[in-house]
């Protein structure tokens, strides 16, 4: 009887072992940067609502969302997502949340030419606090539903990205293209860049490691 109490036990620690790490969590703060009018908001709504509006007001200073993904099938992410304005009054406070964030999308629109110069801009006028907090970046090209009104090529865009050592990807908040792929390759690159202590769950408490040093991934 003993033997078979102890290979049950066995099985039991096994199971709960199973279920506790389905529960462990990373905490990875994001943030997307680009001019007001590249469809910022509609990106964060799209991914966190399921929605697509039309009727969206300018972002003023920071909004903030939540959103879990899972980047391998017993690691789940939540996302802080931080949605940022784009006017130019506006940018200091962009660069001032820089250094606690661990890596965001740089969008520009596919139709206008003028908001890859925003994050030309943008980029320039952060090189000293990038430099200091090592972010890890994706370049967006938005709204690629709009072929017809395109203004930038697919390969200019990768040029762009290779120059900046980033990747690129494109997406559409309004027919849902590649938007949550977009935040789940950005959450693994940063979780390929981190080191997290995994936290035992108990009590059935979820642990939720949240890593606030930022960590360059060298492309």
């Amino acid at each position: 009887m003993g033997q078979i109490w102890s290979a049950q036990l066995g099985i039991s620690k096994y199971r709960v072992r199973q279920r506790s790490l389905r529960k462990f969590f990373w905490q990875f703060r994001v943030i997307l940067v680009g001019d007001s009018t590249v469809g910022k908001t509609s990106i964060v709504l799209r991914l966190t609502e399921g929605k697509f509006r039309e009727d969206l007001q300018k972002t003023i200073g920071v909004d903030y969302y939540i959103h879990i993904l899972e980047t391998a099938p017993t690691i789940r992410v939540k996302l802080q997502v931080w949605d940022t304005a784009g006017e130019k009054e506006h940018r200091t406070i962009t660069q001032s949340h820089l250094q606690t964030i661990l890596g965001g999308l740089l969008v520009f629109d596919l139709t206008n030419r003028q908001s890859l110069g925003y994050l030309r801009n943008w980029l320039d006028e952060t090189c000293t606090v990038l430099d200091q907090c090592k972010c890890i970046f994706i370049l967006v090209g938005h709204k690629s539903d709009l072929s017809a009104e395109r203004q930038i090529s697919q390969e200019e865009a990768e040029q762009i990205a290779a120059d900046l050592g980033v990747r690129y990807i494109e997406t559409s908040a309004k027919d849902n293209t590649n938007i949550q792929e977009v935040f789940l390759l950005l959450a693994s690159l940063i979780a390929e860049s981190v080191k997290t202590e995994v936290i035992e769950v108990k009590g059935g408490i979820r642990a939720i490691t949240e890593i606030s040093s930022p960590v360059f991934l060298k492309q």
